[in-house]
């Protein structure tokens, strides 16, 4: 046994203090230590988390251009050279009379195809113009290549006929005036996008489509593709290849068979295809339903532009508008139509989407 006393009384516990308060010290330098630590690792952990969803925000904001489509609610408007103090969405004439055109031969550009005629011909038609207005007559096809574009800047073409999707692009770039569209006496010659699915599926509506497949035909159709993606961002709210997958058919005659077979999901193609096959008995209408269909889509617009010389301007459009006295009324010819209320959807479609986008294919016919 030792013979050692541990010491006792005030002196002894004086001595324990000094030792208490040495190890509290250390144990709230650790606590702070782990809480730093602790800290730290939210601040890692959040910050790698926002950079994910960072990154993935920019993969899919990548996706949805990569489909030709452009993000935000902004509207596209006639560029700072134009001015519209008529509220029409088109570009005034201009103030001097020194920058107007009054060209002695009138170049007419027209695209070309099924239901793009005015009439039997362009040349009929052509011929008409130029005995109204006792000026030469050239045509040309119009392609919208960069050359074409470049030859409207440079006052070279007087009256433009083009796909009435193409047009938002020129009247607010170039000061483009749609005039007239092709019709007859039914109204506008035109089609309208129709959103298909087989006939029992359970989805109903546009909004339906989030996480499912949405077959197109290709990326320069209107109806088969561009009217379709952008109605449904603009509208909806869905965006290609993140809120549902685009997949393609090349033909607006397999997309809308592979919707009555239940190939596909659901199908963008355009009215005049799908009631042209029930009516052919080609396609059995049990088959199908329609969940969505758009207003009218011009095919056809024509106009000439804001620096044409107001009085050949003015004589330009009662030629345009005047209808031959052996036009029968199933035949095509220009009506008149008001940009601002006829174009709308067009105009819509074109807020979403660039009709450049991919140039090789922009100019499909309307009806694929």
């Amino acid at each position: 046994m030792s013979d050692v006393t541990p010491p006792t009384g005030p002196e002894s516990h004086r001595q324990l203090i000094p030792h208490r308060r040495g190890s509290g010290l250390v144990g709230r330098i650790i606590l702070f230590a782990c809480l730093a630590a602790a800290l730290a690792y939210v601040g890692i952990a959040a910050r790698q988390v926002m950079q994910g969803k960072e990154a993935v925000r920019q993969s899919e904001e990548q996706t949805v251009a990569s489909a030709g489509l452009v993000t935000g609610s902004a509207h596209k408007v006639l560029t700072a050279a134009f001015t519209d103090k008529q509220g029409r969405l088109l570009a005034d004439p201009p103030a001097s009379e020194t920058e107007w055109l009054n060209p002695d031969t009138l170049v007419v550009a027209h695209i070309e195809g099924d239901g793009t005629t005015p009439g039997a011909s362009w040349a009929q038609w052509e011929a008409r113009l130029a005995a109204a207005t006792g000026k030469k007559v050239v045509d040309q096809v119009y392609t919208n290549s960069p050359d074409q574009v470049a030859a409207i800047s440079a006052g070279k073409i007087t009256l433009l006929a083009l796909h009435a999707a193409d047009a938002p692009f020129l009247v607010n770039n170039h000061g483009f005036q749609p005039l007239a569209v092709l019709g007859d006496a039914s109204g506008i010659n035109g089609h309208r996008l129709d959103l298909i699915v087989p006939a029992g599926s359970p989805i109903a509506k546009p909004a339906d489509l989030r996480g499912h497949r949405l077959v197109c035909t290709v990326p320069g159709s209107v109806a088969g593709y561009r009217a379709a993606v952008a109605f449904l961002l603009r509208d909806q709210g869905l965006r290609p290849n993140v809120d549902y997958e685009v997949i393609w058919s090349t033909g607006m005659k397999r997309s809308i068979n592979g919707i009555a077979e239940k190939k596909f999901e659901a199908a963008a193609v355009s009215d005049d295809k799908l009631k042209s096959m029930v009516a052919s008995g080609a396609l059995d209408a049990s088959k199908f339903k329609v969940i969505y269909e758009s207003p009218v889509i011009p095919r056809t617009t024509i106009g000439y532009f804001y620096n044409l010389e107001p009085a050949l301007a003015e004589q330009l459009r009662k030629a345009i508008l005047a209808p031959s006295p052996t036009t029968a009324p199933d035949e095509l010819r220009f009506i008149p139509i008001d940009y601002k209320a006829d174009f709308q959807f067009v105009r819509d479609v074109d807020d979403q989407f660039d009709p450049r986008f991919d140039a090789k294919t922009r100019h499909a016919s309307p009806a694929e």
